[in-house]
């Protein structure tokens, strides 16, 4: 009976986590997504000046982003190298759960990369904004100036709200919202499980982000009260800023921000999120 008992929750925790997830790219089949509430297909994508996305073409690319048939946590992976590396991107409207009244969700991806190969500036191997990284943004990155690079993760609401002095990265403001992790856990070969989740954005009760390594806290932001204005026609799902080297495998988003247990949950499906809705 006690054993029946766990089936049936486990088989709860399973199915609401299914429900409350809104996009998945394998990238097992080909470079689009397998599962999105909105446009599963992939662009590449023009940047200009201050990581300015200006131009969205169907696609992985003129000289392609590499897709490895094999190789990934689960089959394929995306491939981003110093030849050739460029940004891509998945429209976010309804595969992101965005709302200018509340907004929250969860971002989950495998990344797997040698921190060495790493450019000598900074690289965000994910974005999730209509603008830029300190403008209305979510992102990873990767540090410069450190051997190995610190990974952070920034949330930022609207700049003219956050920014006030225009002081931008300079400030006191700029830091209060970012979570470093020195001495992360990536090394080429070995496949990290990078999970954030996000509450409170656009609510009348300020939230937090957090972020998660193979779904182990690793720590989370201040208090996030700026709003996050966004176009969402014009907002994105960004992988490979900045000339990002590495892999990156299993991308998905979820409504809402996972509980601890269901990023353990999340974290040790054998077949990855295709689990969740039979791809």
């Amino acid at each position: 009976m006690t054993n029946q008992r766990g089936i049936v929750a486990q088989d709860d925790r399973f199915s609401n986590l299914a429900s409350a997830l809104t996009f998945h790219a394998s990238f097992d089949d080909g470079p689009n997504a397998d599962y999105a509430l909105g446009n599963g297909q992939i662009y590449s994508a023009i940047v200009q000046g201050a990581e300015e996305v200006t131009e969205l073409i169907p696609g992985l690319g003129d000289r392609p982003l590499a897709l490895i048939p094999s190789g990934g946590k689960f089959g394929g992976a995306l491939k981003f190298t110093r030849e050739n590396s460029h940004v891509v991107v998945y429209k976010a409207e309804r595969n992101v759960a965005y709302s200018p009244e509340e907004f929250h969700g969860t971002a989950s991806f495998w990344l797997n990369l040698d921190p060495s190969a790493i450019p000598g500036h900074y690289c965000d191997p994910f974005q999730l904004t209509d603008k830029v990284y300190d403008d209305a943004c979510i992102w990873v990155d990767f540090t410069k100036n450190v051997t190995p690079p610190n990974f952070r993760l920034g949330v930022f609401g609207d700049r003219r709200a956050w920014d006030i002095n225009g002081s931008g990265e300079s400030s006191e403001e700029f830091h209060f919202r970012l979570v470093t992790v020195a001495e992360p856990p990536f090394a080429e070969g070995r496949w990290t499980h990078v999970a954030v989740t996000w509450d409170g954005i656009n609510d009348t009760r300020p939230g937090r982000a957090r972020l998660y390594f193979d779904a182990v806290y690793q720590g989370a932001t201040n208090v996030i009260p700026e709003h996050f204005s966004w176009d969402i026609t014009k907002a994105g799902i960004r992988l490979g800023m900045g000339h990002f080297v590495g892999l990156i495998d299993d991308l998905a988003l979820f409504n809402r921000p996972l509980s601890a247990e269901e990023l353990r949950l999340l974290y040790g499906l054998e077949r990855g999120v295709a689990e969740l809705h039979g791809q």
